[in-house]
């Protein structure tokens, strides 16, 4: 179901989310589901397609591995 992922990967996603101005409770509606399952995945708790692509949706990338790939030039590349 594709990858998951880590909590350090989680925190850049939510940080980018907060300088977008968007909530987790936004991408949570916009994937149907609760508020819970997107910080669970955001924390690497639980894999979740819907959030992935609502994730990329929310903040403009195609994928959800073109969010992850934007964030190796923050932490030093690690996955």
């Amino acid at each position: 179901m594709g990858i998951t992922i880590n909590p350090r990967k989680g925190c850049w996603v939510n940080y980018q989310l907060r300088l977008a101005g968007i909530t987790q409770a936004a991408v949570a509606q916009r994937a149907g589901c609760n508020n819970r399952t997107v910080s669970d995945f955001l924390r690497g708790r639980k894999n979740s397609e819907r959030v992935r692509r609502a994730l990329a949706d929310a903040l403009g990338y195609e994928s959800f591995e073109q969010l992850l790939a934007a964030s190796r030039g923050h932490d030093g590349g690690a996955a």
